[in-house]
């Protein structure tokens, strides 16, 4: 069995213009939804922040920190890509803020 690591998860927002998922971040400490978890394998991460975004259930990226002084192998390849209910908006007038 894997060894279990801890993880801190960040739902940021975000919404998909044509090709593009356009995400949103406040630089100055917004507040998004996190959770802290632990798990076992790359497979059980993903079930849990696939989890934690429908429960969120609006357009959003998933931000993933390993909590261990070392990432297991494998976690770049499985959180680097992880988007959920994403949102079409018409090009260029969504990211006009």
């Amino acid at each position: 069995m894997p060894k279990s690591y801890s993880y801190k998860i960040t739902l940021h927002p975000a919404h998909r213009e044509g090709v593009f998922v356009v995400t949103s971040y406040d630089m100055f400490g917004g507040d998004y939804p996190e959770k802290q978890i632990s798990a076992a394998g790359m497979d059980d991460l993903v079930d849990q922040v696939t989890q934690f975004a429908m429960e969120h259930g609006e357009g959003c990226r998933a931000s993933v920190k390993c909590l261990a002084p070392r990432k297991p192998p494998g976690f770049k390849a499985a959180t680097e890509s992880l988007t959920f209910n994403l949102i079409e908006k018409p090009s260029g007038t969504a990211s006009a803020a």
